[in-house]
Order: C-alpha cells, then sequence, then structure tokens
C-alpha cells in the first residue's frame, strides 16, 4: 500500500511535471514568437531609422543648398540695392548742386539788389539830413531864441551890478574902519554911564567919576584881529582892497539902487 501510495504520487508528480513541461514549453514557444516579432520590429526599426538618416542627409543636402542659394540670392539682391541707392545717392546729389548753385545765385542777385537800395537811401538820407540841416529856422524859435538871449544879457547886467555893489559895500567898510580908527585912535577906551553916582556941584573940587572903564577894546577885539591890523575886521576872502590907502576927506558916490531882477528861465 505504501509502494503504491508512492507510485500513485510518483504518477501524479509526473503529470504534474509533464503539465508543467507542456506548460513550459507553450511559454517557450510564446516567448520565441514574441522574440522574433521584436526581431522582426527591430529590423523594421533598423530600416526606418536608415532610410530616416538618409532623408536626413537629404534634408541636410537640400538646406545647404537652400541656404546658399538664399546667400547668393541676398547679395545679389545686395547689390542691387547698393546700385540703386549709389544711382539715387548720385541723383540727389546732383539736384542738391545744381538747386544750391540756383539759391547762390538768387542769394547774389538779392544782395547786390541790398546793396544798391541801401546805397539810394543812403543817398537819400544824406540828402534829408542836408535838408534838415539848412531847414528855415520858425518864428517861434527864433522869438524864443531872442527872448532867452535878452534875458541872459539881463541877467549877465544883475551880476556885474550885484559885482559891482558888492566892491562898494567892501570899499565902504573898509573906508569906516580907517575913519573909525583915526577919530577914535586904534586902541579906545571904551566906557559907560554910572547913573547911580553922585552929581559933582559946583563948590565941590573932589573929582567924582561917573565913567566906569572897561576892558580896553582892543583886548575885546583880539579874537578878531587880522594880520597888520590889530583892530580891523577880519578881511573878506579874494578881495585885494583892503590894503590900498583911502581919501577919507573924499566922499564915496553913494550907491544906486538896484532894480529888481527879472524872473529868467534857468537852465539845467
Amino acid at each position: 500500500m505504501e509502494l503504491e501510495r508512492s507510485v500513485d504520487i510518483s504518477r501524479r508528480q509526473s503529470q504534474e511535471h509533464m503539465c508543467r513541461i507542456t506548460d513550459l514549453q507553450e511559454e517557450l514557444r510564446h516567448r520565441d514568437r514574441h522574440i522574433s516579432d521584436l526581431d522582426s520590429e527591430v529590423q523594421h526599426l533598423h530600416e526606418n531609422i536608415n532610410a530616416l538618416t538618409k532623408e536626413l542627409e537629404f534634408k541636410g543636402k537640400e538646406v545647404l543648398r537652400i541656404r546658399s542659394e538664399s546667400n547668393q540670392q541676398m547679395r545679389l539682391h545686395e547689390q542691387d540695392l547698393n546700385k540703386r541707392l549709389e544711382k539715387e545717392l548720385d541723383v540727389m546729389t546732383a539736384d542738391h548742386l545744381r538747386e544750391k548753385n540756383i539759391m547762390r545765385a538768387d542769394f547774389n542777385k538779392t544782395n547786390e539788389l541790398l546793396k544798391e537800395i541801401n546805397a539810394a537811401l543812403q543817398v537819400s538820407l544824406e540828402e534829408m539830413e542836408e535838408k534838415y540841416l539848412q531847414r528855415e529856422s520858425k518864428a517861434e524859435d527864433i522869438q524864443m531864441i531872442t527872448e532867452l538871449k535878452a534875458m541872459l544879457t539881463e541877467r549877465d547886467q544883475v551880476i556885474k551890478k550885484l559885482i559891482e555893489d558888492n566892491k562898494f559895500y567892501q570899499l565902504e567898510l573898509v573906508n569906516r574902519e580907517t575913519n573909525f580908527n583915526k577919530v577914535f585912535n586904534s586902541s579906545p577906551t571904551v566906557g559907560v554911564i554910572n547913573p547911580l553916582t553922585k552929581q559933582k556941584k559946583k563948590n565941590d573940587k573932589s573929582p567924582t567919576n561917573r565913567f566906569v572903564s572897561v576892558p580896553n577894546l582892543s583886548a575885546l577885539e583880539s579874537g578878531g584881529v587880522g594880520n597888520g591890523h590889530p583892530n580891523r575886521l577880519d578881511p573878506i576872502p579874494n578881495s585885494p582892497v583892503h590894503d590900498i590907502e583911502f581919501n577919507s576927506s573924499k566922499p564915496l558916490p553913494q550907491p544906486v539902487p538896484a532894480k529888481e531882477p527879472k524872473t529868467f528861465l534857468r537852465y539845467q
């Protein structure tokens, strides 16, 4: 029984092993097919890669060719544009020079015309200035000039009269001072009467002096003495007539009263 049981177990295990072997073989075939499929796919991918590589190389060559052609066309177009721009620039330069010459000629003509007009205006201005300088004087201007001259003459006469009166008074002052010194001496004694003293009787022989002496006049006037003349007044500035000897016996002419000066214009 044990043997049969072990045989059954071994048979059962062998069946299981066979089943597993079958399964593994089936799986192996399936994997082989998958591997063959993958190989075929890899080969197809390699073929595609080769085709794409060839196409990429072709496209690269095409791009290089197109780029070289485009660069060549751009160079040609640039050369054409440069030539066109040079032609246009030459034309514009020629037009500018022509316009510049025309404007210069117009400017020269205008300048000459302005010089002629300026010369004519200068001649006209000189003629007008000559006419203005040689114009006749107006009556009111002549009258005003005459009045002004008369006023100036009258003013000069008034000034001359004032100068003469001033000299006369200066001479009169010096003359009176000289006469005063001759009458009262050069150093007179000044006194005053004292009314409070008693009067002297006829029989009274005692002297009663009603006069009170005061300081000498020369001492009082010592502050205003002049050089060489202790009792004279200070000389008038710029007047050289004080040192002239005057004749006291001959009276001086009396001053003529001055007329009232008329009103005249003041010139600033």
